[in-house]
């Protein structure tokens, strides 16, 4: 088993920073879980917010959770074959190679040059080297803590046992520290300065054209540590989207063509936002895998508005509709250029739609624009010569 442990603020000493409504202590759990622990133990906090907060992550994470008071308390927190993940106060901890070096097999200690690591904030060790701000370590080496004061930082008291015991280390690359995802967070005005470039690290940048991920990106981008501290708001935002895909069908049910594609288009920026917002709930290490398929959603919704809005025998209204949808999902499954990106774009292509449906007839409208879509499948992809 390998258990870690967590700092927390001493009562009176005030909350942790938060980045993107988390804790830092909270992003610390987040990284634990990834190098395969199954306990946390945390140091401090009593019965403030930030510990009551901490256990409710742990245990909805599915760990084992156990709260001490001092040093000596932690000799018996875990077995001696098992291992004790050491994160220092404050760290930010979201490198993939610090992962990576963590959760090959063995215990270590991060280091990284002396230099760049005293003045991103880590502990000098000696003229060479710094220490990196995690490592592992021997459950059986926890009872030297013993012969320590009481009161001695749990941390600092186990990086001293680690270089006596003269524990292997892994060296950090020193650019590592100046990416922001490894690094100290002190004070909530370094919180807030990360939390801007995290939101943008999380989000990544559309590709040029797509118009509605742009949209959503650009929202999310500024309201998202806001919404990510209130529960309800994934929720509103997916029962949103149902709800204007819903309104699009009853309006073609009732003969409104335009409100139909109108509300289509609407729903797409809705739907990015909601897929951004859970990028951010599982960031760094989560991936939504399932969630994208939401999308073809709306495709259903336009094959199904199509066909409503075309006055005709089923299968003759069927047909439009369908190679409408048919090339937007064939599009999909390429690369494309970028001046054909926005026709990637289910909301600019409803919209579209609901525009040439107010000059011409609604099957027209919807089959001009699939022979726009059919035309652009035929045209070389983004990685070719030609």
């Amino acid at each position: 088993m390998r258990a870690a442990l967590i700092s927390l603020p001493q009562p009176g000493e005030g909350a942790q920073p938060t980045i993107a409504g988390k804790s830092i202590a909270q992003r610390q759990l987040l990284f634990a879980r990834e190098c395969g622990c199954t306990m946390v133990i945390t140091h401090g906090g009593g019965a403030s917010p930030d510990a009551i907060a901490m256990r409710q992550a742990v245990e909805g994470s599915g760990m084992r959770y156990q709260a001490i008071s001092n040093s000596h308390a932690l000799a018996g927190a875990i077995a001696g074959e098992d291992s004790l993940l050491v994160l220092q106060p404050g760290l930010l901890p979201e490198s993939r190679q610090a992962l990576d070096l963590l959760r090959a097999e063995g215990d270590r200690m991060l280091v990284t040059s002396a230099g760049p690591g005293a003045a991103a904030g880590f502990e000098r060790i000696d003229l060479d080297r710094a220490w990196g701000g995690a490592m592992t370590l021997p459950g059986r080496w926890l009872e030297n803590l013993t012969s320590l004061p009481e009161d001695a930082a749990p941390h600092a008291a186990l990086l001293r046992i680690a270089l006596q015991n003269r524990l292997p280390e892994a060296r950090l690359a020193d650019v590592m520290l100046d990416d922001g995802r490894w690094m100290l967070v002190g004070n909530e005005e370094t919180a807030q300065w990360r939390e801007k470039g995290w939101m943008r690290d999380q989000l990544g940048t559309p590709a040029p054209g797509a118009v509605s991920r742009t949209i959503a990106r650009f929202g999310v981008s500024r309201t998202g540590a806001w919404l990510m501290e209130r529960k309800w708001a994934r929720p509103a935002l997916l029962g949103l989207t149902t709800l204007v895909l819903g309104g699009s069908v009853a309006a073609a049910i009732y003969d409104q063509p335009l409100a139909a594609f109108g509300l289509a288009a609407l729903s797409v920026p809705v739907l990015e936002s909601f897929l951004a917002l859970s990028r951010l709930a599982i960031a760094p290490f989560g991936r939504i895998k399932r969630l994208p398929w939401l999308r073809h959603a709306v495709d259903a919704v336009l094959l199904v508005i199509a066909v409503l809005a075309i006055d005709s025998l089923w299968y003759r209204a069927a047909f439009p509709g369908f190679v409408l949808v048919a090339a937007l999902i064939l599009l999909d499954r390429r690369a494309v250029r970028n001046f054909i990106e926005p026709l990637r774009d289910r909301a600019l292509v409803a919209a579209a739609i609901a525009v040439l449906a107010a000059i011409v007839t609604p099957e027209t409208a919807i089959m001009l624009v699939a022979a726009v879509l059919l035309a652009a499948k035929l045209a070389p992809e983004a990685n070719d010569g030609g």
